[in-house]
């Protein structure tokens, strides 16, 4: 009994945990004080920003190596054996390769058992182009689209509120915008196909680069 009360007079208590508020303001602990569980709970599919992920594990590395590497695996999963979180697995493998490049080269075939074949050509291609890619590429097809729907002009009708789209040139200015319209379209799929060539000869350059220095 003594030795119980003795090593319970010496027994340091944790200090208090950071504390916040969830989305709908309720109180909530910011860290479970384990960065691995922190990495596990707090990473949210199409949510987390990349910078979080990187910094989450970053701390959970430093933590657990393995259980790190595990967590990834875990990003990635598909068919109920992960979160399926291929932006945030895409984050985790560029930053191994930065920081531990073996262990990534030593772990492809794994990730492309939880998640897929073409995760490993799409790490290649991120590390190539950059991490954020896809991100850009989207953002300039979204603004392409907004671009082509700007000329379009709805008038409503009286009465009905019916909206429709009402010609305000004549038959021949038609003619001749979409004439002007098929022979830009011709020319930047030409210029897209010099530009697809161009940019398969200087990835294919970058390929043999990396090969020859990592």
């Amino acid at each position: 009994m003594d030795l119980i009360v003795a090593n319970y007079n010496s027994t340091t208590l944790p200090g208090r945990l950071p504390r916040g508020s969830t989305v709908g303001q309720s109180s909530t602990f910011l860290s479970s004080s384990n960065p691995c569980l922190d990495f596990f709970f707090q990473i949210v599919p199409n949510t987390t920003p990349s910078e979080s992920v990187a910094e989450k594990l970053t701390n959970a590395w430093a933590h657990n190596p393995l259980t790190a590497l595990k967590l990834i695996c875990n990003l990635r999963g598909v068919s109920d054996t992960g979160k399926s979180d291929r932006e945030g697995f895409f984050t985790a493998a560029i930053w191994l390769h930065d920081h531990h490049p073996e262990s990534l080269a030593l772990n492809v075939g794994v990730f492309a058992e939880f998640g897929s074949f073409q995760d490993l050509p799409e790490i290649l291609y991120r590390l190539l182009e950059g991490p954020d890619v896809r991100k850009i590429q989207k953002e300039e097809r979204l603004s392409r689209k907004g671009r082509g729907r700007s000329g379009i002009r709805w008038f409503r009708r009286g009465g009905g509120g019916v909206r429709k789209k009402k010609r305000v040139e004549s038959s021949v200015m038609r003619e001749i915008r979409i004439a002007r319209a098929e022979e830009r379209s011709k020319r930047e799929k030409e210029e897209a196909k010099v530009l697809r060539e161009e940019k398969i000869v200087a990835m294919a350059k970058k390929l043999i680069d990396r090969y020859g220095n990592d």
